[in-house]
């Protein structure tokens, strides 16, 4: 068996000034976001909305305080070592060793203030006028609600009659903040509604912000988040993550990647099964990501459809006319905010996609019809990827290096898009990491090229300040975009802009 292997290097992201770096928090530390290079893309101030009670919103708003200055990271690892003048001679019965405490900054650096003086320029503004109080008495009475669905409804109902009320103040805010009780976290989280659909009280205020009048992104906060309880992220990563958040939801880009092409877009499709008027399980297609080199991320629902799986398997495809429609709504929607077509077009999946051979349902032929109704010329990569159970192995307790490329008889391609990271000296995950594996492709880029845009996708989730994810940006919010889907009803109201999700 002939396998070949190759390490791609670590691909960089631009930060202010036009600086690269391959660390998203080392690059905002230095240079700050690259929204500073275009006009239009910095928001030097954003204005915060709040809902919760008066003790919950003091609480979120000493957060925000707390974030507009250093944080120094709480990353320690307790090491034991011998004293440097201890005979080596000793075994390690006989050794007396020091415990040590060692901050450990690489991975987890310190936060550098949300401020107009540090990198970011940038700073939140509150004000009392976008601040709805939620009585105590009424949030117990509403809690107190049985069953449990109907009681995370009317909790829904009162959040979403503060977010109408901020939402038609002049001049809104470009966030609103929900800070939630311990109560309504333990009490008013989620319940099974039927089948796999369950109702969410997170994903429902989500779905309910994109229907007002005014749509205002929202960001949900739990106190234990706040107070940094157990199982949550260390304060610093707490602090980059959620200020690099409200950073892209208030139209500012953090960074962008330097390799990918200018005129690709890269789109991600997804299924989730949605709970159809008449209460029976139907599937619905769903462009969980469209994106382009910027990070300016889309989101756009399908039609609805049934799917017999007893007939035609488990995962479900789209007819030739609903792939037609769905590519060709998605560009069309892209051409709107760019202001031109795309000359390629990347679509990822994570099942293989159909032909003629599988008559009405053949995706390819749809999806090309789709993409030259609005641009002839344009060329397009379909390619279905899927995590593979095959493994290399390497010498040493860390598994390979993150961009570790190998091939198997020249047929087969893989990617390791996580594993041990050069610059942070260490694999920061706690499972054996799974290779990506190309087991589609349609189009007339190359495996390795494919592969080396899969590797900086993987550093596009603005949504947290990693240093790279798992999987790229164009399938790993799908099952999220989905959850949300699911919570809109049919001609409900669907934001395109990727910051309403998040």
């Amino acid at each position: 068996m002939h396998i070949e292997t190759e390490y791609f290097k670590e691909p960089k992201l631009e930060f202010g000034d036009y600086f690269e770096h391959e660390d998203s928090k080392t690059g905002l530390a230095e240079y700050g976001p690259f929204g500073k290079n275009v006009v239009g893309f910095h928001p030097s101030e954003i204005k915060l909305g709040f809902i919760g009670t008066r003790e919950t919103i003091s609480d979120a708003q000493e957060w925000i305080e707390k974030c507009s200055s250093h944080i120094e990271s709480e990353n320690i690892e307790t090491i034991r070592v011998k004293p440097e003048e201890q005979e080596v001679t000793l075994s390690e019965d006989e050794a007396t060793y020091q415990t040590l405490r060692r901050f450990n900054k690489i991975i987890n650096r310190d936060f550098v203030g949300f401020n107009k003086e540090s990198p970011f320029q940038c700073e939140f503004q509150t004000n009392p006028l976008w601040e709805r109080h939620i009585n105590p008495r009424e949030l117990k009475r509403v809690l107190d609600i049985e069953p449990k669905q109907d009681r995370v409804l009317a909790l829904a109902d009162l959040i979403e009659d503060s977010l109408a009320s901020i939402t038609q103040t002049d001049p809104t805010p470009n966030i609103i903040i929900i800070a939630l009780t311990s109560d309504m976290v333990t009490l008013a989280d989620t319940v099974r509604i039927s089948g796999n659909f369950f109702l969410d009280l997170r994903r429902e205020i989500k779905a309910r912000a994109m229907r007002q009048p005014t749509p205002i992104p929202v960001q949900l906060i739990k106190r234990r988040t706040i107070e940094g309880k157990r199982d949550v992220q260390e304060i610093a990563t707490r602090a980059w993550n959620f200020c690099t958040a409200q950073y892209y939801k208030a139209g500012g880009i953090p960074w962008r990647p330097t390799t990918l092409e200018p005129d690709t877009c890269y789109i991600g499709i997804s299924f989730y099964v949605a709970q159809a008027s008449d209460a029976s399980l139907t599937m619905r297609s769903s462009v969980a990501q469209a994106f382009d080199y910027l990070g300016q991320g889309l989101v756009l629902r399908g039609e609805q459809f049934k799917w017999d799986a007893d007939k035609l398997g488990k995962m479900p495809h789209l007819t030739t006319e609903r792939a037609k429609k769905l590519i060709g709504d998605i560009l069309k929607e892209y051409i709107k905010i760019r202001g031109n077509p795309p000359s390629r077009v990347v679509i990822h999946k994570t099942s293989k996609f159909w032909g003629a051979e599988r008559g009405e349902h053949n995706e390819i032929d749809g999806l090309y019809e789709g993409i030259e109704s609005i641009f002839p010329s344009c060329e397009a990569d379909f390619v279905a990827l899927n995590q593979s159970g095959i493994r290399l192995f390497r010498e040493g307790n860390y598994p390979p290096l993150r961009g570790t490329y190998f091939c198997v008889e020249n047929e087969q391609h893989f990617l390791y898009t996580m594993g041990f990271i050069p610059y942070l000296e260490t694999y920061p995950r706690p499972y054996v990491p799974e290779p990506w594996q190309v087991i589609q492709h349609i189009g007339g880029s190359s495996p390795k090229e494919l592969l080396r845009e899969v590797l900086v996708l993987t550093k596009m989730n603005v949504n947290n300040c990693s240093f790279a994810d798992g999987t790229p940006i164009t399938l790993s919010f799908s099952h999220k975009v989905g959850e949300i889907m699911k919570h809109i009803s049919e001609g409900g109201v669907i934001q395109s802009q990727y910051k309403f999700y998040m």
